[in-house]
């Protein structure tokens, strides 16, 4: 039997969402790589993938914002090249607001299409958000064949679109190297390091941490940093976020695009990973945390449910609570070394259980074969 022929376009931002994924598939298919970047990150994310493998990957840049002109000419030339080359498959990691969709839809059989939907259900707070909703509905009402990554917005996607062929598997665990350089104790001298990492956008609730930081101070506790990586507009930064800021010294703050090769650093470096979000569908930065055999303290809510109980491998506390949040980060300031490496092994046994990288990439092959 022939190897299917794959078209696979990944978006930048989600670059580390199929790198560990791609190179793997490309042993059982036929697999023509693009990812679609820009001429700023052009050569950090090239860097990245050539760190990660050796596999083909063609690199396209498109500096257009996703409602300019020059945007729409990219997909359209990029849309109109596939129709000339008839692959088995097509796959497409964007999330992309206005343009690509319905040039798909016009262009190629719907049955070889699939669409990684990684917001059925689009977060309240997202950039966009009302496009990012339109997109979706369109999205769901014209294509059959998806990709989820997590349960909920499985069961969300069932719902809106009850015929979907979907494949189900969640997100790898995210590798960014130095695994073996991890700390292997807390140091009695050094403050408990907390990370929080990623795009800065509202449903992540930062304001929420910030107030919770405040309540520590308030009540004597200074021995922790906080560690606040990922990019954030500068006019919502300097008007949300940093007015909420009134010791410096309780902070580490690297406010932009974090580079590849300074996200293992981080992750590394600091003991605990915080998601004080009020909403989420799934999280890659989750996914790193626990390649990392970081405990997380994150808001309740069902989708961290998915992989992690809460009992001795993370802390939850209600979302949007400052008070419970300054709690939890309370009790984990004042682990012992012995509770904190159980907490890591805990951490660990669950990465191993549920996110294995052979049953992921098993339930790819899976559905790509069938159709």
């Amino acid at each position: 039997m022939s190897r299917k022929r794959i078209f696979w376009l990944t978006a930048g931002y989600f670059l580390d969402v199929d790198l560990p994924v791609v190179p793997a598939l490309m042993s059982d298919f036929d697999i023509d790589w693009v990812l679609l970047t820009t001429e700023r990150n052009f050569e950090d994310d090239a860097r990245y993938v050539k760190s990660q493998t050796q596999r083909p990957i063609k690199m396209i840049c498109d500096q257009g914002r996703f409602f300019s002109p020059s945007h729409y000419k990219v997909m359209k030339n990029l849309i109109l090249d596939l129709v000339k080359k008839d692959y088995d498959l097509y796959y497409f990691d964007i999330s992309d607001l206005l343009f690509i969709f319905p040039l798909i839809k016009k262009n190629l059989p719907i049955e070889k299409v699939v669409i990684a939907t990684h917001n059925v259900v689009v977060p309240k707070g997202a950039r966009y958000a009302l496009l990012a909703r339109l997109s979706m509905k369109y999205i769901l009402r014209h294509f059959r064949n998806f990709q989820t990554f997590s349960l909920g917005q499985l069961e969300a996607l069932k719902v809106v679109n009850p015929n979907a062929n979907v494949l189900y598997a969640p997100l790898m665990l995210k590798d960014y190297g130095g695994k073996d350089l991890l700390p292997a104790k807390i140091r009695e001298d050094e403050p408990i390091k907390f990370l929080f990492f990623g795009n800065i956008v509202r449903y992540k609730r930062l304001d929420v941490l910030l107030k919770a930081v405040e309540i520590l101070a308030s009540r004597g506790i200074r021995n922790f940093k906080v560690y606040i990586c990922g990019y954030c507009p500068e006019k919502e930064w300097t008007g949300i976020y940093r007015p909420l800021i009134s010791d410096d010294s309780l902070f580490h703050l690297d406010i932009r695009r974090i580079p590849t090769d300074k996200v293992g650093e981080y992750f590394r470096e600091c003991q605990y990973f915080l998601m004080p979000y009020q909403d989420i569908a799934q999280s890659g930065a989750m996914t790193v945390a626990l390649n990392y055999s970081m405990p997380i303290i994150a808001s309740n809510l069902p989708t961290f449910h998915e992989f992690l109980t809460g009992d001795g491998d993370a802390y939850f506390f209600k979302a949007a609570d400052a008070e419970a949040l300054a709690d939890c980060m309370q009790q984990a300031i004042g682990n012992s070394e012995e509770q904190y490496l159980e907490m890591r092994s805990a951490v660990a046994a669950i990465v191993e259980k549920k996110l294995s990288k052979d049953v992921i990439l098993g339930k790819y092959k899976e559905y790509l074969d069938a159709l």
